[in-house]
């Protein structure tokens, strides 16, 4: 005696029902899925603000890179911090390893030269190069003021030093430009989209880090702007003295 199998399928109502179901749970996701770009962006910009502002005070309250104060007279005393440009005379070595080179900066050279060691950014200035081998950063080039460079999070960086700062201008100058583009190559690649993802900060002689402003029509004002809603307590850093 045959046993005949029996097969079965969706009728054409309940296949129609779970078209429309789908159909409803798509018209809720995709809004909801498009709406986490920004979210993915806040976070984005708050790590590599958060990433900017501890390299910079790390390096600020470094007493050897960066000493608090400095006698340009025997009474007289003025804060440094990053206006110190002086790296230390570089260590020579005899047949022995002993060292044969000091100076008055000789714990400067020890730590800068140990900071640089298997670094990408070694051609640019003292700042530049201190702050970019703070990072994890997996490829460089540099000049002698800047250094374009991405670390192992695929994080874009532009770091700039200008060298216009002087003792006079200090407070209201920035001594560094530090431009990040957050997801790396991904998009939008823009400064002035309704998400950006490039964004840039400004860092003052004694480690004060902002969001960059512009008086003119420059294309960053409106990531600045942008920066402002997703960052809701920007941190000061401050020398310690």
């Amino acid at each position: 005696m045959k046993i005949h199998k029996q097969y079965k399928a969706f009728t054409l109502a309940e296949a129609t029902l779970t078209l429309f179901v789908l159909s409803v749970i798509a018209a809720v996701m995709i809004p909801a899925a498009t709406n986490v770009s920004p979210d993915q962006f806040k976070t984005s910009l708050r790590n590599a603000y958060s990433i900017t502002s501890n390299t910079v005070n790390t390096l600020i309250n470094n007493e050897n890179l960066y000493p608090s104060k400095e006698l340009i007279s025997d009474s007289i005393l003025i804060p440094k911090g990053f206006l110190y440009e002086t790296t230390g005379t570089k260590h020579t070595f005899d047949s022995n390893n002993n060292i044969t080179t000091y100076s008055e900066t000789n714990d400067i050279a020890w730590e800068y030269e140990s900071l640089l060691k298997n670094c990408k950014c070694t051609t640019s200035t003292k700042l530049v190069n201190a702050f970019c081998c703070s990072l994890n950063v997996s490829a460089a080039s540099c000049t002698s003021t800047k250094c374009n460079f991405t670390t192992n999070n695929g994080m874009y960086w532009t770091v700039t030093q200008n060298s216009d700062i002087t003792t006079d201008n200090r407070n209201t100058t920035p001594i560094l430009y530090v431009e990040v583009d957050v997801n790396g190559s991904g998009k939008p690649n823009s400064k002035t989209a309704t998400s950006p993802d490039q964004y840039k900060f400004s860092v003052y002689y004694n480690g004060r880090v902002d969001l960059f402003t512009s008086s003119s029509a420059d294309d960053y004002n409106t990531s600045t702007e942008k920066a402002r809603e997703y960052l809701e307590s920007p941190t000061k850093n401050k020398k310690k003295t």
